[in-house]
């Protein structure tokens, strides 16, 4: 029989409703109608191909104001860093603080770095770094014709630079987003579009040129929804995605339809994620690959990281394994596409990895891998487990040597007998030789019990792509 293998990571506050898990793994749904619905793929490798020193606190790509000739910006520690198609590096001088996310963006000539203690400018072609005179400190930054506009801290304030200018601020230069008196944490432009986020509600402005300050309220925009944490809004899908919060609570991911919120996290995310102490720290990027737009979603304080696929709408987890075989939240703190790669920048050691599908491992570390599913309810009957068999597509080890006998990689079963609330030792079997397509593994003789669920993990150095899995069994009925 054919099991509910195929989901997403669901494992409910109450295990007896639901105990799915899919870590560094990412259900893709079969578009053909053939024999199998989907399949599990295995999350991109990694590998380094710059280094430098501290927190990569952020990165921006920008044509270095000569068409066509893009260059990568990235802010590593307290020094700027502007990095060629060959990953050559020119040091561009240094901020006056070492951690903390910065928010970047350009004017066609200019960059803006904002960090805790201000902003500073950067010329896009020449060598140059200096502050920004009555620049605010901790504002987020984006761009609308020309301009750029920040954050204030202040209330509902935010502010614009000057028409194509970054070197200095008029302090005259600031609106407020006045529909609802709470602080104005974010900011997001889309579709010529700038969603000013606040707390507890969301307005939008939009250019119309207007005499004493060019941007104005548009009409019936205003969201009666706000925003948890200022790092978390994105732009993915012709839409914005955030964390939100609001008068009557927090910590529900929400993508915009219009000027409609629409919920997009799942009950046992929520319960996770308001168990974190503090979620106002939350980090989020997007990027798209295969036909896939990911939201990715980190939480420092909980030590956890989130994604959710745009196209199949399911959410899963990423994770780090460190040497003492602990999962951690997953090692990327920010995101450019650059060159033709998807690049993020480490959060601790100054790296910026390469990330690739074909590629399978952290920078050399092996990628821990699992998928945890619930077995159909029977009752108060009890389950004879004879066997549960597990297919793929394809045994592909790109690096590596799978177990040393063979070169077959290995995954391991667990049952869990009380809902996952435990689970039983490893059982470990190879999945076929490398290259060797529809490959699969067995485990009998599994026992009895009611309110079974399965797991299955890996960390072998090969690609995952996971099919389906199959249980034979009988319900002893009393």
């Amino acid at each position: 029989m054919k099991t509910s293998f195929l989901g997403q990571a669901y494992a409910s506050r109450s295990p007896i409703l639901s105990s799915q898990t899919a870590i560094n793994i990412f259900p893709e749904l079969s578009e053909s109608g053939g024999s199998e619905i989907g399949g599990f793929y295995g999350t991109p490798g990694r590998q380094s191909v710059f280094q430098g020193a501290g927190e990569v606190r952020g990165l921006w790509v920008t044509t270095g104001g000569i068409p066509g000739l893009y260059r990568l910006f990235a802010v590593i520690g307290s020094s700027v860093y502007r990095l060629d198609s060959n990953y050559n590096a020119t040091n561009l001088g240094t901020l006056p603080n070492v951690s903390g996310r910065v928010s970047m963006v350009d004017n066609g000539t200019q960059l803006a770095i904002a960090h805790q203690d201000g902003m500073h400018w950067v010329s896009l072609t020449g060598s140059t770094i200096a502050s920004v005179t009555n620049a605010p400190s901790g504002a987020v930054l984006s761009a609308l014709d020309n301009y750029v506009l920040f954050t204030q801290n202040v209330g509902g304030e935010f502010g614009i630079t000057a028409l194509g200018d970054l070197s200095s601020i008029d302090p005259l230069d600031v609106a407020t987003a006045e529909g609802w008196p709470d602080d104005c944490v974010s900011c997001v432009v889309t579709q010529r579009e700038a969603a000013l986020l606040g707390t507890d509600s969301i307005e939008v402005w939009s250019d119309t040129g207007a005499s004493l300050f060019p941007l104005e309220r548009t009409p019936g925009g205003f969201i009666e929804q706000g925003c948890a944490a200022k790092w978390s809004p994105v732009k993915l899908d012709n839409s914005v995605f955030w964390l939100g919060r609001d008068r009557n609570g927090r910590g529900i991911a929400y993508r915009s339809n219009g000027y409609t919120p629409v919920r997009i996290s799942t009950h046992p995310l929520e319960s996770e994620w308001n168990s974190y102490d503090d979620i106002s720290d939350a980090i989020g990027f997007a990027y798209q690959e295969e036909g896939h737009a990911f939201y990715q979603i980190t939480f420092p304080t909980g030590n956890a990281t989130w994604v959710y696929d745009v196209a199949t709408k399911m959410w899963h987890q990423r994770a780090y394994m460190d040497a003492f075989g602990l999962l951690n939240r997953d090692r990327a703190n920010c995101y450019a596409f650059f060159n033709d790669d998807h690049l993020v920048g480490d959060y601790q050691n100054g790296k910026i990895y390469r990330m690739r599908m074909d590629l399978t491992t952290d920078d050399g570390t092996p990628i821990y891998r699992e998928r945890a599913w619930d077995f159909p309810d029977t009752g108060e009957d009890e389950i004879e487990h004879r066997k549960i068999r597990i297919d793929l597509l394809e045994v592909l080890a790109l690096t590596g040597d799978g177990d040393g006998a063979g070169g077959a990689p290995q995954v391991w079963l667990q049952i869990s007998k009380d809902a996952g609330r435990t689970w039983g030792f490893q059982r470990y079997q190879k999945l076929g030789k490398v290259g060797e397509r529809k490959a699969r593994a067995r485990w009998r003789r599994l026992g009895y019990g009611r309110d079974i669920a399965a797991r299955i993990a890996t960390n072998m150095t090969q690609q995952v792509q996971w099919v389906g899995a199959f249980w034979d069994g009988e319900v002893l009925t009393k």
